[in-house]
């Protein structure tokens, strides 16, 4: 069901405002109930009899554009305050980087309140481009999303990697002519190197980047992947890559020194101008400094954690709240997952934490096999231990035919550790 198509029609109709443009309102995308009062409606049907003449309400630059709710890893709704600027900013500079031309046809299926869905509905339009909207039943069937990216000729795709993964495995690829696609975009996950090796293999008309960026900034790296023909055997992950034009990255250790490895910061007219009504949060999120008197500079702390090669390319380590000890020993569980995701047997992976018997945290995981692959936790466990040293292994190894997802597609890994604890009568 494709929409937000551009017409000849659409593009002659003068432009038709509400009498309430007037009035000051607030448009709130994201989750509804108990975090925004009600909001009005208005009827789509409306606008066919609203004036023609152009409200009296001016607008700056830094006016509040929209909020949108995400829970973030914390798992409590946050909102996140952007302004007619920061949005503007991202969709010009996102269509200049992926080069966004009035011929493409872009995918959306990613909800209002995952900042993924800003790329089709900001830079899209500014660039003249098509965006086809796509119902969440074909985000379901693999096969027939597949049928409808031939059938609609989308040519620039966006989605985390799990709707990737889906099509590679279960979308019917051999049957279909997707020629049409000239660039993936994946983003909000790691993908596993199997997979994306795979599927780059598979689509090797279409270029394919690594995009990154927390909601707050809406994005702030971006990686073009050389071929996988030159990946180095070892590959195992793929770089966050270089921060992008209009902004600046740090790396800070925890004493906000500047370093090699630690807390990604940035910088950036996309940014954020802070949460909504939460001003605790908002003195936690920046990082401030002056490299000149009385004129601070102001710096989104990300709570990624990265390593700054010496070619400049940014590595992505984990999430400082995904990091926990066990026995004395730091370990990085986005390290365990990637770990998994490397075995040939395993499609997906996800790593968590329950409390042990002496009080230290005990590491769990749980995995979803490929199709037609069998192996036990025992096996996948000594295979493990090639990659990670023993205070990592996982303590249990469950295997899932599915994982639970959040609305925007990742793993939510907070029902898998709800689950092992109800299992364990610790919920």
């Amino acid at each position: 069901m494709p929409g937000c198509r551009r017409s000849s029609r659409a593009q002659t109709r003068p432009p038709r405002w509400p009498p309430w443009a007037d009035t000051p309102l607030r448009f709130v995308v994201g989750l509804p109930g108990e975090h925004e009062p009600a909001l009005p409606n208005f009827p789509w049907e409306s606008l066919a009899e609203l004036p023609a003449t152009p409200p009296g309400r001016r607008l700056m630059q830094d006016d509040l554009a929209y909020i949108m709710y995400t829970s973030g890893s914390t798992g409590q709704p946050k909102g996140i305050m952007h302004t007619h600027a920061s949005g503007l900013s991202y969709a010009r500079t996102a269509a200049a980087t992926y080069s966004l031309l009035p011929e493409d046809r872009l995918s959306n299926h990613s909800p209002l309140h995952f900042d993924m869905s800003t790329f089709d509905y900001f830079s899209g339009p500014l660039a003249g481009a098509t965006t086809v909207l796509i119902p969440e039943a074909y985000t379901l069937l693999p096969a027939s999303l597949s049928q409808l990216v031939q059938d609609e000729r989308l040519s620039i795709w966006y989605s985390v990697p799990f709707a990737l993964i889906q099509l590679l495995l279960r979308g019917a690829l051999d049957q279909r002519d997707l020629s049409s696609l000239r660039w993936v975009l994946y983003g909000g996950e790691p993908f596993p190197i199997g997979h994306l090796r795979a599927l780059m293999e598979r689509w090797p008309q279409a270029r394919f980047s690594n995009v990154y960026g927390p909601a707050e900034v809406n994005q702030c790296t971006y990686y073009h992947l050389p071929p996988p023909q030159t990946w180095p055997a070892d590959q195992e992950n793929v770089p966050l890559g270089v921060i992008w034009e209009n902004a600046e990255g740090l790396v800070l250790d925890e004493a906000d020194q500047p370093a090699r490895e630690g807390e990604l910061v940035v910088r950036t007219p996309t940014m954020m101008q802070g949460y909504w009504n939460r001003p605790d949060l908002n003195a936690r999120a920046f990082y401030r400094r002056e490299r000149l008197p009385g004129l601070p500079e102001v710096f989104y702390r990300t709570g990624d954690l990265v390593r700054l090669r010496p070619d400049g390319l940014y590595d992505f380590l984990g999430r400082k709240d995904r990091q926990v000890k066990v026995r004395g020993y730091r370990v990085e569980l986005d390290e365990v997952e990637a770990a998994l995701a490397a075995l040939p047997v395993v499609e997906s992976s996800a790593a968590y934490v329950l409390p042990g018997a002496d009080g230290e945290a005990q590491i769990e995981a749980a995995v979803i096999l490929r199709d037609g692959q069998a192996t036990s936790p025992a096996d996948l466990l000594n295979a493990l231990r090639a990659h990670l040293p023993p205070y990592a292994l996982p303590g249990t190894l469950a295997f899932l035919e599915v994982f639970p997802r959040t609305t925007s597609g990742k793993i939510d890994r907070r029902s898998l550790q709800a689950a092992a604890l109800a299992r364990l009568g610790l919920a």
